[in-house]
């Protein structure tokens, strides 16, 4: 019976924890968000960076919870977009989310504001996982 109740408490406090919505690096460097993600998110860790020419990504995996986060980097190191992937059965909590944190933007889009800067997080549903991207607006 005690185990039980262990396995059955695990899943809902990890999923109490849990950020779930990706979090905004735009414009910052490479080695701050590798400092920083870590501590931002419980259990990603950095994996890698990949550079190819003038651009490339920093890459942070979660084993536990089958999640990356990917930070694209411009030939300066600096964050140009994020894309956060997670399991397909998160779906519901994802956008319950970023309905709560953001303005919905149309379909599977949001928006946030950022001291006049504004950032659209758009949501992919694939048949395996879910990616939500950030990207700057125009």
């Amino acid at each position: 019976m005690k185990k039980l109740a262990i396995y059955l408490l695990m899943p809902i406090t990890l999923l109490l924890s849990l950020s779930l919505c990706a979090q905004n690096y735009i414009g910052i460097h490479k080695d701050e968000i590798v400092k920083r993600l870590p501590k931002e998110y419980k259990g990603f860790f950095y994996e890698k960076e990949v550079r190819v020419d003038d651009r490339g990504f920093i890459k942070f995996v979660n084993t536990l919870d089958e999640q990356t986060v990917l930070c694209m980097i411009d030939s300066k190191g600096v964050c140009t977009a994020v894309s956060r992937m997670y399991n397909t059965w998160l779906y519901d909590e994802v956008v319950n989310e970023l309905n709560s944190k953001f303005q919905p933007y149309g379909k599977n889009k949001w928006l946030e504001d950022i001291d006049g800067r504004k950032f659209t997080y758009t949501l992919i549903k694939g048949k395996w996982f879910l990616t939500i991207t950030i990207r700057s607006q125009k």
